[in-house]
């Protein structure tokens, strides 16, 4: 006798049959065994699993642990596999989709990628993740519906316990987790919080970017400040090229001096007003500029 498979449409997605929350894995029995899937229940509810979304050939009897979710069908299904993250097991998963009105999908390992609503994104557009960043979430579910979320702050002190301290003078890969008011939270794989100023930043950044850091002061066995600047030396020719081409821009004058504030300086030109007034005497050396009241002006050579 043929098992049926429930399955009401909602929206053109099948309800879940039964009060089994998506996102989620439960315990099935398999029942039956079709050409391209098998049948398998928990309790009075049926579901499929496509044998494409088995990670094994399955018996009638069978006991099996599934991950309950909609494909990229449109169907309520079981998959035997293990996906990137789940409701309980978070972890950092890459953005391969960016939807405008939406958010932008993240790969959790399925045929179906999943959605981080624009709620959980910054209001600032340019600050959302692009195709590659990659974004610490987990899953959460419904009785219809899953999407990505994410790990917030005090969510990651909570699930990621780094066994080492980071160690100041190291230079690590890490992750933007958070763009706050006045600097950058970056993320490290093993769950290390690194805060960097806005001025120890050389230019603006988005959720889920990946960095290259500098740790400059280890506070805890977590926590860390570091600066995503290189060294004075090798950064003094591009900060002095980038006054110039502020000045080209600017039609050879430029409203910002020696004397200007350490805001109107990170403002304008995204660099430390000791860094500007390094690189503003290198060129005032050269012969490259001139230094006025409240001003600085590119002299122009025949």
């Amino acid at each position: 006798m043929r098992v049926n498979v429930a399955g009401i449409c909602y929206n053109g997605v099948e309800v879940n049959p039964m009060d089994i929350k998506l996102g989620k894995h439960y315990r099935f029995n398999v029942k039956e065994i079709r050409p391209d899937s098998y049948v398998v229940a928990r309790h009075d509810a049926v579901f499929e699993l496509p044998k494409s979304a088995a990670s094994e050939a399955l018996e009638v009897g069978d006991i099996i642990e599934g991950f309950v979710y909609v494909n990229q069908a449109k169907k309520l299904v079981v998959t035997t596999k293990r996906p990137f993250i789940d409701a309980v097991r978070p972890g950092l998963v890459e953005v391969v989709e960016e939807k405008p009105g939406l958010g932008v999908f993240v790969n959790i390992g399925l045929d179906k990628d999943m959605l981080v609503s624009k709620d959980d994104l910054p209001f600032i557009k340019k600050h959302w993740p692009q195709k590659g960043d990659q974004l610490f979430c987990y899953l959460k579910g419904g009785r219809n519906q899953i999407i990505a979320r994410l790990v917030g702050r005090y969510k990651m002190a909570e699930l990621f316990k780094p066994e080492t301290p980071l160690e100041a003078g190291e230079t690590i890969t890490a992750y933007v987790g958070l763009i706050g008011e006045e600097g950058l939270v970056l993320f490290t794989k093993e769950g290390h919080e690194v805060f960097v100023y806005f001025k120890h930043a050389r230019e603006e950044h988005r959720l889920g970017e990946v960095v290259s850091v500098a740790i400059t002061h280890v506070k805890d066995q977590r926590h860390a400040n570091g600066r995503l600047t290189a060294q004075k030396e090798t950064m003094l020719d591009s900060d002095a090229e980038r006054i110039l081409e502020a000045l080209k821009n600017a039609g050879g004058k430029m409203a910002l001096s020696d004397k200007s504030s350490p805001e109107a300086i990170f403002s304008a030109l995204h660099m430390s007003k000791a860094a500007f007034k390094r690189a503003l005497g290198h060129l005032y050396k050269q012969g490259l500029v001139r230094l006025e009241t409240g001003e600085t002006v590119l002299i122009q050579k025949d």
